[in-house]
C-alpha cells in the first residue's frame, strides 16, 4: 500500500490494511480517543493497522505541555 502523509502533523505512515478497515476502527474508537489526530494514529499504530515511518516520536504541542502549563497555575 502506498505511503501517505497525514494532513496534520505531517506524520508519514503506511496502511497495513486497505482503508475501509482504519475507517471501521476509528468510527469504534471512544469519543475520548478521537481528540487528536495524534492519539488517532498512536491507536492505529498500536493496533497494527498503520506503521508510523517518521523515525521520531511523534507528538503534539497539547501532549508535550501539558506538565509545564499545569505547574505555572
Amino acid at each position: 500500500m502506498p505511503e501517505r502523509v497525514m494532513k496534520y502533523g505531517g506524520v508519514k505512515f503506511r496502511n497495513l490494511v486497505p482503508p475501509v478497515k482504519i475507517n471501521r476502527f476509528v468510527n469504534k474508537l471512544p469519543h475520548h480517543k478521537k481528540d487528536s489526530l495524534f492519539e488517532v494514529a498512536s491507536e492505529l499504530s498500536e493496533a497494527g493497522l498503520i506503521k508510523i515511518l517518521n523515525e521520531r516520536e511523534h507528538s503534539t504541542i497539547d501532549q508535550d505541555l501539558v506538565d509545564d502549563l499545569s505547574s505555572e497555575s
